[in-house]
């Protein structure tokens, strides 16, 4: 924290300033509408008169405000100030100021602040600032939502914190579920999770083509909890692992679950995003993933996107094919309904042509499921090294005649 040793810890310096981005900004700032100037300056005014009552407080305002003269004057007087103390008070609060500053979407005093040593973790993530003690969703239902720093998280903002070497978007954020529950988020969980937030999808978008941050992450969470209530999903429908209270769903599977379709279609159609629908293995994950979208296929959420379905449709096919943890999962699993609802995927047409369910195949038992999933997936006929997980002592031979034939 900042304190004062005095009356006027921060006199009003007179004569000539060095020349410095301040300069810039007054400029800038001239340049915008009255409105903006007019609060701008009544700012400035409260904020001067704050620092002479608390410093510290003024300083978090100032980035609140994007007061950039203030900040870099707090930043400058301390750095310059006799001893270590005070420098280290303010340096200790730059991380909270800077979450502050992204928090009210406050591009200039956060690029003054990270230029001076805040963390970009914390005010990516917000510290603990703006993360209440009390749920991240205030009822069962998950109607309102509380406040956290990454509500107004911007392009802009989000642009000059992932220019930071020292990044780590992929950070975690744990916020309270109803029922006493905590979650575990990524950055782009929280967000894609908010379907208010006005610049959802762009966020989302930058962040996944991040080179530090990894698209196959999940979430397990409480059916009854407000976090599922919220998705519009019937969380009865979800499958667990067994012995397993808990839901999981992988990044691709909310993308989904939060109809954020265009951010599922970039997932799947961008070759520079390392997605793997059959990850995290074992978890349950990838039958969720083809629960949720047969569950919005079913009740018609795609048939917004017109042409663009079947371009989502045939990526999600194909990530689907290319993933070997996906397959191995879907060929050892128990669980008929998920070999079903494979087959019923690579039925589809078109939104408003033939509607296969599950139901189609609920007369085949699992050796013939599984036959078939071989054919769709490799074609006909499948390899052997598929159809004989332990191959018997004559399989070279039996691949060596094959080949000879």
């Amino acid at each position: 924290m900042i304190h004062s040793s005095g009356p006027a810890p921060f006199p009003i310096q007179t004569g000539n300033r060095p020349a410095n981005a301040t300069d810039t900004t007054t400029d800038q700032i001239t340049r915008r509408p009255l409105r903006y100037r007019f609060f701008f300056r009544c700012n400035q005014s409260f904020n001067q008169v704050l620092l002479r009552l608390m410093s510290n407080r003024a300083f978090l305002r100032a980035a609140a405000t994007n007061d950039v003269p203030l900040i870099r004057r707090m930043v400058r007087e301390h750095h310059s100030a006799d001893g270590g103390n005070a420098r280290y008070r303010v340096v200790h609060n730059l991380d909270e100021a800077a979450a502050r500053a992204v928090a009210n979407g406050k591009t200039e005093a956060l690029a003054i602040l990270l230029e001076n040593g805040a963390c970009p973790n914390e005010a990516l993530t917000g510290g603990n600032y703006c993360i209440p003690p009390k749920r991240l969703f205030s009822d069962q239902r998950g109607r309102r939502r509380h406040r956290h720093v990454t509500d107004k998280l911007t392009p802009e903002t989000l642009r000059i914190l992932l220019k930071n070497t020292n990044i780590c978007p992929d950070a975690t954020i744990r916020l309270g579920d109803s029922r006493g529950q905590y979650l575990d988020f990524t950055l782009k969980e929280l967000i894609n999770s908010n379907a208010g937030h006005k610049n959802r999808e762009e966020i989302c978008k930058m962040l996944v083509s991040h080179d530090h941050v990894n698209v196959n992450t999940e979430i397990s969470f409480d059916e009854t909890g407000a976090f599922a209530l919220s998705s519009k999903m019937d969380n009865r429908i979800f499958y667990r692992q067994p012995r397993n209270t808990f839901i999981h769903v992988n990044f691709i599977g909310q993308t989904l679950m939060f109809d954020n379709f265009g951010l599922t279609e970039h997932l799947l159609t961008d070759q520079a995003v390392h997605l793997d629908p059959g990850l995290p293995s074992g978890t349950g994950a990838a039958e969720n993933l083809l629960i949720i979208f047969m569950d919005k296929y079913a009740r018609g959420c795609f048939r917004k996107l017109s042409g663009r379905f079947t371009i989502l449709l045939d990526a999600l096919r194909n990530r689907i094919s290319d993933s070997v943890a996906f397959r191995d999962q879907l060929l050892a699993s128990g669980n008929e309904l998920f070999k079903q609802q494979l087959l019923t995927l690579f039925a589809i047409d078109e939104p408003s042509g033939n509607t296969p369910s599950p139901a189609d195949y609920q007369h085949l038992n699992r050796d013939q499921l599984d036959e078939k999933i071989l054919n769709v997936l490799y074609g006909s006929p499948p390899g052997y090294h598929f159809l004989y997980p332990n191959p018997p002592p004559s399989y070279d031979s039996c691949v060596q005649e094959a080949v000879r034939e």
